[in-house]
């Protein structure tokens, strides 16, 4: 199976939509560019994409970038005002993986409450089923 691209589609789907070419064309480019700067960027901890699925961010990625970007920072506070733009896109990343681990950690705990909720109704609803089965007496 080969994926088609963006290009070839345009005229189908505009002759199948009833719109210009021109239109579907910037409509399809504003969706792929803003998908690739969602990816891109370290905003989101999951991006979906459909007929694909999520991508999401691994905490150990986060973690080592956050180590790299300590260390850089460390190592530049030394050379003075020649690295201020360095050092600036240094805290303004770290500031932004930090918010973005803070989302996964968040994320974690929300999974495992929701996996915790789970076993516990699990559990409940077989006592209640056997319990029931109990009372029914047995089958002679």
């Amino acid at each position: 199976m080969r994926p088609k691209k963006a290009k070839e589609f345009i005229d189908d789907v505009a002759k199948e939509v009833g719109l210009a070419k021109e239109v579907v064309e910037s409509v399809i480019g504003f969706y792929y560019r803003e998908l690739r700067q969602n990816l891109s960027n370290i905003c989101h901890y999951r991006v979906h994409v459909t007929n694909l699925g999520d991508f999401t961010i691994k905490h150990w990625k986060v973690d080592d970038k956050i180590d790299k970007l300590q260390k850089f920072e460390e190592n530049n506070k030394s050379k003075g005002l020649q690295k201020i733009t360095a050092r600036f896109k240094t805290a303004e990343s770290l500031y932004e993986l930090t918010a973005l681990k803070k989302l996964i950690e968040e994320e974690n705990q929300r999974k495992e409450f929701i996996k915790l909720h789970k076993t516990k109704s699990n559990v409940k609803s077989r006592k209640k089923h056997n319990k029931d089965m109990e009372e029914q007496g047995s089958d002679s």
